[in-house]
């Protein structure tokens, strides 16, 4: 939601979904990064493949991740 003044505030489900895509973010910049891949397009391409993997792929590579 947008108040009067121009602030943004995120819903309960907003909020969620930021958290969602952040922790993807995070792992998957991390995955990247363990298989060679420089910082930089590390975070770019893990920007661009957040958004549309699915909730399988993402949860084994999250369950990977931690083993490892």
């Amino acid at each position: 939601t947008v108040d009067r003044s121009g602030y943004i505030k995120l819903t309960e489900n907003g909020l969620f979904e930021a958290n969602k895509m952040y922790e993807r973010h995070r792992i998957i910049s991390r995955l990247l990064a363990l298989l060679g891949v420089d910082e930089k397009t590390a975070t770019d391409d893990a920007c661009k493949i957040e958004h549309v993997i699915s909730d399988e792929s993402f949860e084994a590579i999250r369950r990977y991740i931690e083993n490892i």
